[in-house]
């Protein structure tokens, strides 16, 4: 098992950890390119630019020249794969790079071919060849650099200004970078962060069970916007921490990676983060509470629960030993007094109808619920219903091999929370880790859940998770929702 963050690790390696992020999280520009370019040389002829006709030119200049001295290595403008490595009558010895914002940079007059083929890959500033005066229209040493969208571009048809092309983009687009810290059996924790857009909070991508790609894989989309005060020095900014609660799904005692990938602001690179992956390997939870009926998929989806991240499946006989307790609403259905004050509550059950208080908010996030959904009524009306033990920290589902799926929750038969004699504590979860059988609580468990975040999903991405609904839906129980529906207007009237 892997310990849990901030508990058993050593304390200078993480601060040696945060050492290394801050340097490579430099201040950056405000305007970045999707691809680094640099001048090969600082000393560009403009007065003989790209488009000039000046000097005897029959037609405008399609490059730019730099003059320096014969053999003067060449660098490359940017990163990029050789595409063509000839010979051409004006231009003497060429070698052309294609560059990944679709680019293609072409060096001519080479004082000898280049010793790179096609299909080599380059960095910027790498050696690409000399300085020469090969080719019939070479008049002196110098580099002619080209910038076109084709690769025949260097020889024929269109061409760009190379260096206000080049100029514009001396700033790039910095990839994230971040850190999975843990993958435990309670929370998975770590950071990502832009440095192009060093204060946005941006979407952390994790994939259960194999990489991003991998069809096998699982993956869930979170936003890194929990403040961490390790990283207000480190990096410059504090609201990058993403922390999830393990799904229960893959709490089986099953060995799985975990690989965590930040999303580029910018449509760019989505590298995976340090220390990706992870091995999650927990056992069964240790589930308690009484069982209560989800009707079909349509109240799983009103509900918003997920079988990816909320259902722990069991033998029928396991199902079995959990006591029935009553269904729970088709929806849920949400309620704040009058007078003010911040409480809200959920009503649930039916016969009496009673009041669940959401504690937090962290407890409403874990149940997906909306708090200013909440509809308002009289104070009096309100607490006259009878109170029912809060929602615990976070919803566990549980089903055997049949389709059926129960809720494991509270049983609200007993006396109202607060009271003496309560068979369910109101602080019990669900589920814990804590060891011994199947009655064991973990009363410190923090069941903070942020809203997951969609932008830039790959097609397919975040298999079940959501609502958890499956495609074949039958009718809610209608007089269920009626009755519902009915109360609520008339509690309002």
């Amino acid at each position: 098992m892997l310990a849990r963050h901030g508990s058993s690790r050593k304390p200078l390696q993480a601060l040696a950890r945060l050492a290394a992020i801050a340097w490579v999280a430099a201040p950056a520009a405000t305007a970045h390119a999707a691809v680094c370019y640099q001048l090969p040389f600082p000393n560009p002829n403009l007065a003989d630019g790209w488009g000039s006709t000046c000097c005897g030119r029959t037609s405008p200049h399609r490059g730019v020249d730099f003059p320096q001295a014969a053999g003067t290595p060449i660098p490359a403008v940017a990163d990029g794969v050789v595409a063509l490595n000839q010979w051409s009558g004006c231009l003497g010895n060429v070698v052309v790079v294609q560059h990944a914002d679709g680019m293609f940079s072409g060096y001519s007059h080479m004082i000898a071919a280049s010793p790179l083929g096609p299909g080599t890959a380059v960095t910027r500033g790498q050696q690409v060849g000399q300085v020469g005066n090969t080719g019939s229209c070479s008049q002196g040493a110098h580099l002619h650099l080209t910038m076109a969208p084709a690769a025949n571009g260097v020889f024929q048809g269109t061409t760009v200004d190379p260096h206000a092309y080049i100029i514009e983009r001396l700033e790039c687009n910095l990839a994230p970078i971040g850190y999975l810290d843990d993958a435990g059996c309670d929370h998975i924790t770590g950071w990502s962060q832009d440095p192009t857009a060093p204060d946005a909070v941006i979407p952390t991508h994790l994939y259960f069970g194999g990489p991003a790609g991998d069809p096998n894989a699982v993956g869930v989309a979170i936003d890194a916007d929990v403040s961490r005060d390790d990283l207000c020095m480190a990096i410059g900014s504090c609201q990058h921490g993403f922390r999830m609660p393990t799904p229960l799904s893959v709490q089986d005692g099953q060995p799985r990676p975990v690989h965590a990938y930040g999303i580029d602001t910018q449509g760019g690179h989505n590298p995976e983060l340090g220390s990706s992956p992870r091995t999650l390997e927990c056992p069964l939870p240790r589930l308690t509470g009484v069982r209560r009926r989800v009707a079909n998929p349509d109240v799983l989806g009103a509900w918003q629960f997920s079988t990816f991240a909320d259902l722990v499946t069991l033998t029928d006989a396991q199902v079995d030993e959990f006591e029935l307790g009553l269904d729970i609403p088709p929806a849920p259905t949400l309620a704040r007094a009058d007078d003010g004050s911040p409480e809200v509550w959920l009503l649930d059950g039916d016969d009496p109808q009673r009041r669940r208080h959401v504690p937090d908010l962290e407890t409403a996030h874990a149940w997906r619920l909306q708090l200013d959904t909440a509809s308002v009524w009289p104070t009096a009306e309100l607490l006259a219903l009878p109170e029912a033990p809060p929602l615990r920290p976070r919803p566990t589902l549980v089903k055997g091999t049949g389709d059926t799926v129960w809720l494991l929750d509270v049983d609200l038969d007993p006396a109202p929370a607060g009271t003496a004699g309560e068979s369910d504590s109101a602080a019990e979860p669900t589920t814990s880790h804590t060891g011994g059988d199947s009655t064991g609580t973990d009363p410190g468990t923090d069941s903070s859940s942020p809203d997951p975040a969609s932008a830039g999903l790959p097609p397919g991405f975040g298999n079940d998770e959501g609502c958890g609904c499956d495609s074949h839906r039958s009718g809610a129980s209608a007089w269920l929702g009626a009755f519902a529906l009915l109360l609520l207007r008339r509690r309002r009237a």
